[in-house]
């Protein structure tokens, strides 16, 4: 961490602590249980403040502006934490995999009654007006290798000798997308937080989850010819320890969003596209598939 900015070793801490905030089914904060995910979060959380005591000395040396309070805590005494952890707490899931959609009750129930999706374009996820947990640049990801693992070659513009190699101070490697594309976003846990953070007063449990990615996807692709999808679980990379080979636009985002344990369905077309409008499918028997967990009736 030697080679990042000030503001960057503080938004690293910040992404490191949130993967260690739960708020459970007591609607209650607390540490995740422990186990080697667990783990790997505390190693990480160490590291950062091992090089906040290097660079500023012993604790709170280093955090005393405040920076921290920019962390998004669930507040455990608000209404949608409580009925969060009441909903988690009392539905009784049978033991399988499920996919989660959390969102607005006005939009899922019209999805349920009416067998409506929406399926959105990548770019659409970098608005402004989105909150944080939902808000990413789903277009390009980018990390930041350690630079004395990085040569650079410099070349001559007019005669294209090489004049040397360069030592990079400080490299960010971005991999960008040559085309948009559409995105249907869910997550592989059921969780109180996650309500909190994507503003949500309900969650769309998905039954059968193979079931319903191969109906999802056949739909879509029926409807919009010259388009291919597929499912997979997002890989979260850590931008300090990443290969530049393993950075994947599509399966893969910052490890700032691990704990929302995200899986996508998404779609590439044939020919890259810059523009796209949303797109609605209709899904019947969607009750099949689907019951609503809403936080509004609770």
């Amino acid at each position: 961490m030697e080679h990042l900015e000030e503001d960057d070793l503080q938004q690293r801490a910040k992404d490191v602590f949130n993967n260690l905030l739960l708020l459970n089914e007591e609607s209650k904060l607390s540490l995740p249980p422990l186990d080697s995910d667990t783990e790997r979060w505390m190693i990480l959380w160490t590291h950062v403040l091992e090089e906040f005591v290097i660079r500023f000395g012993a604790y709170p040396a280093g955090f005393t502006s405040g920076w921290m309070k920019q962390v998004r805590i669930p507040d455990p005494r608000s209404s949608i934490a409580t009925r969060a952890a009441r909903a988690v707490k009392s539905t009784d899931l049978p033991q399988g995999e499920y996919f989660f959609k959390y969102g607005k009750s006005k939009y899922l129930r019209n999805a349920l009654e009416q067998g409506i999706i929406r399926i959105s374009p990548a770019s659409s996820y970098n608005d402004p007006s989105l909150n944080p947990a939902i808000r990413d640049e789903e277009m390009e990801l980018s990390i930041c290798p350690w630079p004395p693992e990085i040569t650079m070659k410099a070349y001559d513009g007019m005669t294209g000798e090489c004049k040397g190699e360069i030592r990079p101070k400080n490299l960010v490697y971005t991999s960008r997308s040559r085309t948009n594309y559409y995105v249907y976003c869910l997550s592989l846990s059921f969780a109180p937080r996650l309500f909190f953070d994507f503003d949500a007063d309900s969650c769309l449990v998905i039954r059968n989850p193979a079931d319903f990615q191969e109906m999802i996807l056949s739909i879509f692709e029926n409807k919009m010819q010259g388009w291919t999808g597929g499912g997979e679980k997002i890989v979260y990379i850590d931008p300090l320890n990443c290969p530049i080979v393993d950075v994947a636009i599509f399966t893969s985002k910052h490890f700032r969003y691990a704990y929302q344990r995200e899986y996508r369905f998404v779609w590439l077309p044939y020919h890259p596209k810059q523009i796209l409008d949303q797109v609605l499918i209709e899904v019947p028997r969607i009750r099949e598939y689907c019951y609503l967990v809403d936080l509004s009736v609770m």
